[in-house]
């Protein structure tokens, strides 16, 4: 039996029950734990009231008990004594990195990250404290202090701060807020598995259809409405050359949902994703997808191959849920939900809506008439319509806030998907975006001097590229560096990048720094056309990455330079020599192997002595001046420099080829 399964049987939180399993000194990682016999032997005793009346509600009125009896202790010394596998090892001792933090409300994984400790040392702590906190639950301030006095920290004020430094930090709220939000769930797998159908079934919408080529090319956020709540989902590319998208929506997410299609199974951008995920410490879950076109055979190979991923099915003993599902038909997709939902109700998602907001930028793009545009997720905070702020190099004014649906917003709590107009330049994805007056959002800006760097040497390939949004100039400048490594004879040398359609300044860039212009997913406007064709600059544009690169690796074959070898195509034996006045030595012969050639040179072989070489100037036969000359055939030739021909010298015909 499970956790979660037993939390049912007893109507309590599965958290509930981890943290009865943890006082007793039990260590169960989550809702999805199987129970051994000690534990359920525990449970049952702690709740048998519980189990009984649920048992005999059906037959007997309900008589409520005593108070007394329902706040009976439980002696546990006697389990406890039992050595079960779960037990806990010897603490292992720490050293933070530093000496000193600010006193503010943090999640474990903040502390953490302040602290350069790891994250797992921080929450254990607190489990032996009874504070069962995941790293993403916002823990108080008390707790907090607590923390640092444990790690013989010095904790510092934020009023102390704001006084030393004169300034304010954007990130205190100095009366915190704390509410539940909805969990964000990335999703991941490789390319052509279901993600973004799996999406599109949950939406009730057709994402997927819209997608150029079938495969998801930018980073979707979405807020869904589920009858298990509501669910952020982060919709992620599965190319390879999109690495950098699928990191970002990790960095956000607290669940990661893994599609691996059972007709393929486990692939390299799968695997790919499974390290990203172990790296940044986030829950997986794993979606076995296409059940209406397999059999129960392959869900037994693609756990096997989980199993060598280090991802151990929960069947096979393992903490990893694995849920079969049709992302087509919907087969298995509400259990999904389910799973989704007792794995957040574990983690206890809350977070601060009070004070200035911080989120974080998945995604930028510029869009006509409403400029540079971002979406965004909160991480704390609320933001509304005419906040200042500042994200990363640039700075704005919220303009505008539009949903997943298309509907515009005037507020935004954290942990829901935002689009934010308002933006003075197009922000970097992955930039902070933190609200503030507009002089702090002013002085926080640093700004950067862009520099146009050209190619060097003959094999070096200048070229511009153009695309719809960062994430995606971010993509192709990671995939065209690749490409350039693999193929090592030609160096593709990025001049310059932009987001936004091609313009006559590009033009004009591309003229004089000798680069062809690259676009993806933009088109050309037609002043810039005209001035293309006058300026004689190349404009190629694709919908799908993959065509591109498929485009520059032709391009960069036509640059590969051919290596020439020599080759025998031909063997002749020399019959006759003649001395013609004015001409020359005439070699008559006759062709036993191969082809003479005229563009070819010959080898003379006296027995197994090489005599001389030479390429042919002249190649007759019949009297008449031919190209080459096949085998059972009699000619005539003259070689530059050999005049010693001799009756039965062995002649070999010698051409160059390109090396294979």
């Amino acid at each position: 039996m499970r956790v979660y399964e037993f939390a049912k049987k007893v109507d309590v939180a599965s958290k509930e029950l981890i943290q009865v399993l943890a006082d007793a000194g039990y260590e169960v990682k989550n809702h999805m734990a199987v129970l051994t016999d000690n534990e359920i032997a525990l449970l049952e005793k702690k709740y048998k009231k519980t189990t009984e009346s649920r048992n005999q509600v059906e037959q007997q009125p309900f008589v409520p008990e005593p108070q007394e009896q329902e706040m009976q202790e439980v002696e546990v010394p006697e389990v406890a004594e039992v050595e079960s596998p779960y037990k806990k090892k010897p603490p292992v001792e720490y050293t933070p990195g530093v000496e000193e933090i600010v006193l503010v409300p943090m999640t474990p994984g903040d502390f953490a990250d302040r602290t350069v400790l790891p994250v797992q040392e921080v929450i254990v702590t607190l489990l032996k404290w009874g504070i069962l906190a995941p790293k993403n639950r916002l823990l108080s301030e008390e707790i907090v202090e607590r923390l640092a006095e444990h790690y013989q920290i010095t904790v510092k004020r934020p009023e102390h701060q704001e006084k030393q430094e004169g300034k304010k930090d954007l990130f205190i709220s100095e009366t915190p807020e704390i509410q539940k939000r909805a969990p964000i769930i990335v999703v991941l797998g490789h390319v052509d598995h279901g993600k973004t159908t799996l999406l599109d079934y949950i939406r009730k919408t057709r994402v997927a259809a819209r997608e150029k080529g079938g495969i998801t090319q930018h980073l979707g956020a979405y807020s869904v409405q589920t009858k298990h709540g509501n669910i952020v989902f982060l919709d992620t590319p599965g190319h390879e050359a999109f690495t950098k998208i699928r990191t970002r929506g990790l960095k956000v997410a607290d669940i990661a949902i893994l599609v691996v299609a059972l007709d393929d199974g486990v692939m390299p951008q799968t695997i790919e994703a499974i390290k990203i995920a172990k790296q940044m410490e986030v829950p997986i879950i794993v979606a076995m997808n296409k059940i209406d076109k397999a059999d129960a055979q392959r869900i037994e190979i693609l756990k096997r191959q989980l199993a060598q991923q280090d991802l151990l099915a929960e069947d096979w003993g393992g903490q990893i849920v694995c849920v079969p599902i049709s992302a087509k038909t919907g087969q298995g997709v509400d259990e999904l939900l389910e799973m989704i939902d007792l794995q957040s109700q574990i983690m206890e998602l809350e977070t601060d809506v009070s004070g200035p907001a911080k989120g974080y930028v998945l995604e930028s793009k510029l869009e006509k008439g409403r400029g540079p545009v971002a979406t965004v997720i909160l991480q704390q905070g609320s933001l509304h319509i005419g906040d200042f702020f500042n994200s990363g190099q640039t700075s704005g004014k919220v303009t505008s806030l539009v949903d997943s649906y298309g509907k515009r917003l005037k507020e935004v709590l954290p942990g829901y998907p935002v689009q934010v107009a308002g933006f003075e330049a197009l922000p970097q994805a992955g930039d902070s975006l933190i609200a503030g007056s507009k002089a702090e959002v002013k002085k926080a800006i640093q700004p950067t001097k862009h520099v146009v760097k050209m190619a060097r040497g003959e094999k070096s390939i200048n070229i511009c590229i153009k695309a719809d949004s960062n994430s995606s100039i971010e993509a192709l400048e990671d995939a065209i560096r690749k490409l350039s490594k693999k193929i090592k004879h030609v160096d593709f040398h990025i001049v310059a990048s932009g987001v936004g359609d091609i313009s006559e300044r590009d033009i004009m860039l591309a003229s004089h720094t000798g680069s062809a212009i690259i676009g993806l997913h933009i088109k050309a406007e037609p002043n810039a056309q005209l001035l293309a064709q006058k300026e004689h600059v190349s404009i190629q544009l694709f919908d799908i990455i993959y065509k591109l690169l498929e485009t520059l690796q032709e391009t960069a074959d036509k640059q590969k330079e051919v290596k020439m070898i020599d080759k025998k195509v031909g063997e002749a034996v020399i019959r006759k020599v003649f001395d013609i006045k004015k001409l020359g030595i005439i070699a008559g012969c006759y062709v036993r192997e191969g082809i003479f050639v005229r563009t070819g040179k010959v080898v003379v072989w006296r027995g197994k002595y090489k005599i001389a070489e030479g390429p042919i100037t002249s190649l007759q036969r019949d009297g008449k001046s031919v190209k080459e000359v096949h085998t059972g055939f009699e000619c005539a030739f003259m070689a530059e420099g050999i005049t010693d021909f001799e009756v039965d010298d062995r002649v070999e015909c010698i051409t160059s080829v390109p090396e294979k």
